[in-house]
């Protein structure tokens, strides 16, 4: 059992405050309208925000919360994508001392219901008229719901209690004859005092509500800004979920706390086109989207020219040279700068100012382990990847990595103030201030993760020589064979999913004799795939009948099992007709694999293999 603390004192935020609240209101004292905040790409414009106009608003939300009856402790659901007026509801309803509860835009109206009503939420602010048909379909009498707003009109708009706009003017009317209400409530809060209710996407049954406080928010965004200084008045982009505490950490609370301009995509079908255009100075992804752009490198790559595929080799080559040494103690010799000077200058550079990520002095991953591979690939490009680790529980994140210390394979050094412990059993273990308060209405399953001060993440891992934290799986995910043999699926899923076309893998044989695996197929690299095969291109259905993609899936398979323990290696796999998705069920909002969906869902296709 090995148990490391970090005990570096966690500084004081250069703007410092009790809440984040009390934090934002001296942010506006100090940029008022001289910079933006916040902007959203609308069309072929944006739409922006100084921090004064921000404020505007937020009080503007307060005050017509407050004339909707909402008082301390109340909670305040909203079902939306990612927009400025997300976070104008997210700083109100924290400045009144009510519960945030952020709610998945893709729920499902069964989801909906539950979280409403699991919450007692007695506001529910919809995105549109997507969200508002499943709102629509909510049964009202089991809930406490008092008050539905609309956020977006469209032009078919369906009933609601109540619109944005509208919403706004009750709110500006309150302000008149409450002058300085924002104010004198943000003034009564305390470290205390409720932050949001982030509901996690369980595997199975029904999400639970985590309670997070102030004091969990402000520590984890001074810890984090203890390890990277150099962080401020950065600009970000935002597209994955602020329904996850990822994002609410980066845009929301270090959005705030360091002065960022956040700018909001359009949609998720227009991030690659956003990010040109913002070219971001912080960029937060989960593994997936490294993924994907590693593939797509790669396969541009491979139907290139020989001499370009010979200058990205040689380029490639030379990068990884000069990442080794940049992550070291050691002096990098002259040679090793010069190849790096000339490699980034004719290949490395351009690529990366063709993924508009020239910019970034800090790229980060989180939600899930990235794989070596990925990571060094990166590394190579002149793109160090920053981990972090952690769970809704611990307010995000208990390790992250330090500056010029990337280790391929590793998720970073425990967080200044928190501790962590590798259990006998190889659990991870963590305490520290960041530690949520426990589960809404169900104190069971707050003892089973809280105990003893300790939150049981429920991950396996180890400590390197170097204090550096690595994960291994999931602690319930680990597979033992009929041979009793324990296997930990995501190192060898992670290998799978490196190669080009691959989507998600799925690694099956837990009491089984051998390993199996399900395979789908990524549509963006579906057609490079082909053209490299030089074969039509194919629909994923029909390519996952067809005689040359399953022969290079098998090459694939061929080449990990090389590299692997012969009780760990792939005997039959199966091509899916379609790739996993949220929508359909089998992937987490942050896009992990569900793994008991898949298995029930494909169970036909899985007892074939045996």
């Amino acid at each position: 059992m090995k148990s490391i603390k970090n005990e570096t004192p966690v500084r004081k935020l250069p703007v410092d405050g009790a809440t984040l609240p009390e934090i934002f209101l001296k942010q506006v004292e100090n940029y008022g309208s001289k910079r933006i905040a916040l902007r959203q790409k609308t069309g072929n414009m944006w739409r922006e925000f100084t921090w004064q106009d921000y404020l505007n608003y937020v009080e503007k939300v307060a005050g017509g919360l407050l004339q909707a009856g909402v008082t301390t402790s109340d909670k305040i659901c909203i079902v939306s994508n990612n927009c400025p007026e997300w976070l104008f509801i997210g700083v109100a309803t924290q400045s009144l001392g009510a519960w945030l509860v952020p709610i998945y835009p893709n729920s499902t109206p069964d989801q909906l219901q539950y979280i409403v009503e699991h919450s007692g939420a007695k506001v529910l602010f919809v995105e549109d008229d997507e969200q508002m048909t499943k709102a629509a379909k909510l049964q009202l009498e089991s809930t406490q719901l008092e008050l539905i707003v609309r956020i977006f009109p469209d032009k078919n708009s369906l009933p609601a209690n109540k619109l944005f706009k509208h919403f706004l003017q009750q709110g500006e009317h309150y302000g008149h004859a409450n002058p300085g209400f924002l104010q004198k409530n943000i003034a009564a809060l305390s470290p205390e005092s409720p932050a949001g209710i982030i509901y996690t996407s369980g595997t199975t049954g029904h999400p639970k509500g985590v309670l997070l406080s102030q004091r969990n928010i402000l520590f984890e965004t001074a810890s984090l800004l203890t390890m990277h200084d150099y962080i401020w008045e950065e600009d970000t982009i935002s597209f994955l979920p602020l329904s996850h505490i990822a994002e609410q950490l980066q845009n929301f609370c270090i959005g705030i706390s360091a002065g960022f301009r956040t700018s909001f995509v359009q949609n998720m079908q227009t991030v690659k086109d956003d990010l040109l255009e913002v070219r971001p100075t912080v960029f937060f992804s989960v593994p997936r989207l490294y993924e994907k752009v590693r593939a797509g490198i790669l396969e541009t790559v491979a139907v290139s020219s020989p001499i370009k595929k010979f200058l990205f080799n040689w380029a490639i080559q030379g990068g990884e040279k000069m990442r080794v040494y940049r992550n070291s103690t050691k002096d990098t010799p002259f040679t090793v700068k010069l190849i790096w000077r000339l490699v980034d200058k004719i290949v490395l550079g351009k690529i990366r100012v063709k993924l508009g990520l020239n910019r970034v002095k800090l790229f980060i991953s989180g939600a899930a382990p990235l794989p070596i591979e990925v990571s060094r690939f990166f590394g190579a490009l002149g793109i160090d990847i920053y981990e972090a680790f952690g769970q809704t529980e611990c307010t995000g994140v208990c390790s992250a990595t330090m500056q010029h210390k990337t280790v391929p394979g590793a998720v970073g050094a425990v967080l200044p103030g928190c501790e962590v412990r590798i259990a006998e059993d190889g659990e991870i273990l963590v305490k520290g201030d960041n530690l949520f308060a426990g589960y809404l209405n169900n104190e069971a399953a707050t003892q089973e993760v809280l105990r003893d001060g300790w939150l049981h993440t429920g991950d396996i891992g180890f400590f390197d020589d170097n204090n550096y934290l690595h994960i291994t799986d999931r602690k319930k995910d680990i597979l033992v064979t009929a041979g009793g043999k324990n296997i930990a699926p995501q190192n060898i899923e992670s290998l799978l999913k490196c190669y080009p076309g691959i989507g998600h893998v799925a690694v099956i044989g837990d009491r089984k004799k051998y390993l199996t695996c399900l395979v789908t197929l990524d549509k963006e690299g579906l057609a490079k795939l082909c053209k490299r095969l030089r074969i039509d291109i194919l629909t994923p259905e029909a390519a996952a009948e067809h005689k040359s993609i399953i022969e290079l899936i098998q090459e694939y398979v061929d080449r990990v099992n090389a590299s692997l323990a012969r009780y760990e290696t792939i005997k039959y796999f199966r091509i899916l007709p379609s790739e996993f998705s949220v929508e359909t069920g089998e992937l987490t909002p942050t896009l992990k694999v569900k793994r008991r969906v898949v298995y029930e869902k494909f169970k036909n296709v899985i007892d074939s293999m045996y």
